[in-house]
């Protein structure tokens, strides 16, 4: 089997590799140099090597790469590092759970991270470098923009794309055609019903607090439950 690097050495990292492990040949982890410490030669008992000069180590035609850091810049540092990687020859992996559900006609780019208990319905196209967390549903004919972040629990329904880069925090959702401009920030519990622009900021407010302890409210609401 052929090795797999994994970029980053942070806690998307460790998560990819918890995963990744059982059905992948994972051999190192590589970042920037200045992101090494002097004294860290080994993340997740696994050779941490300089990004500058893994190519001399591990040999590109015997491995392949896939980016595993967070959506800083909007999504622009996994884009950039999966594109330097390919210009030193590496072949961008993807990681996808066995238990995904990836109905009929759908089609999955390069360098992409799918978690568990995530269905994908007939239709869609997940562009290259797409991260997907766990139990998500995207529905039928659905575009993923390139480098998109899914968090955890989030809900796409049919017919509507997102654009690339974009980040839709946990359990935000989108609504039946619409379509999501690039780069947008898409914040937890927040549902899209209409088309947006580029660039745009969407937040939902915050759960309020009751000025009253949890007891004394279960015992105010016992007698309205059955």
């Amino acid at each position: 089997m052929k090795g797999t690097i994994i970029y980053g050495n942070g806690a998307m990292a460790r998560v990819l590799h918890s995963y990744a492990r059982h059905t992948m040949n994972i051999v190192a982890f590589t970042v920037d140099d200045h992101c090494i410490a002097p004294t860290a030669q080994e993340f997740c008992g696994l050779p941490l090597l300089p990004f500058s000069s893994v190519a001399r180590t591990l040999a590109p035609a015997d491995h392949s790469l896939i980016v595993a850091v967070g959506y800083l810049h909007m999504n622009d540092l996994r884009r950039r590092k999966r594109e330097e990687a390919r210009g030193m020859g590496y072949a961008s992996a993807s990681y996808v759970h066995p238990d995904v559900m990836r109905h009929d006609g759908t089609t999955l780019g390069e360098g992409c991270i799918i978690l568990d208990h995530v269905s994908i319905h007939p239709g869609c196209r997940i562009d290259d470098g797409v991260f997907i967390s766990s139990n998500v549903n995207i529905g039928h004919d659905c575009v993923v923009g390139e480098d998109s972040w899914i968090n955890a629990g989030v809900a796409v329904a049919g017919g509507s794309s997102i654009g690339a880069r974009c980040f839709l925090g946990v359990n935000a959702s989108v609504g039946h055609g619409v379509s999501i401009g690039e780069r947008n920030y898409i914040s937890a519990n927040t549902f899209i019903g209409a088309d947006t622009q580029a660039d745009q900021v969407y937040l939902s407010e915050a759960g309020q607090r009751l000025k009253m302890r949890s007891l004394d409210f279960l015992a105010m609401t016992e007698g309205s439950e059955s």
